[in-house]
């Protein structure tokens, strides 16, 4: 169950974006709302989980995950990250790291939330 619940009216996102990251290297990911609207909100932040990689995340400038060595969420599973989910203004910023030494890996990175409209 998500918490709060979307109105209506509120605009839904979900902006997937897969990067190849080589051994040692890292991705930074900054999403913004796409409407002109004062507040986001974020119950879902799923990044695809490898060994040896650290996630860290920040909203509107402060960090509110990480650096972990899991991420909020799988990819695959898709679950509530926060209840009640997180709000932000501005931006949301996702620091992925692969820090392996051998391996180039795929990350795939999908914010589900909504913008709210009213």
């Amino acid at each position: 169950m998500i918490v709060p619940q979307p109105a209506a009216d509120d605009v839904p996102y979900n902006d997937p974006i897969s990067r190849s990251l080589d051994p040692g290297s890292q991705l930074t990911v900054t999403f913004e709302p796409t409407k002109q609207v004062t507040e986001f909100v974020l119950p879902i932040l799923a990044v695809s989980k490898h060994p040896n990689s650290s996630y860290e995340v920040w909203q509107d400038g402060e960090k509110i995950y990480g650096p972990a060595p899991i991420p909020p969420t799988d990819i695959d599973d898709l679950t509530a990250t926060w209840l009640p989910a997180r709000r932000f203004s501005s931006k949301l910023r996702i620091i992925v790291r692969n820090l392996g030494d051998t391996t180039t890996r795929t990350y795939s990175i999908q914010p589900i939330g909504w913008e709210v409209s009213g």
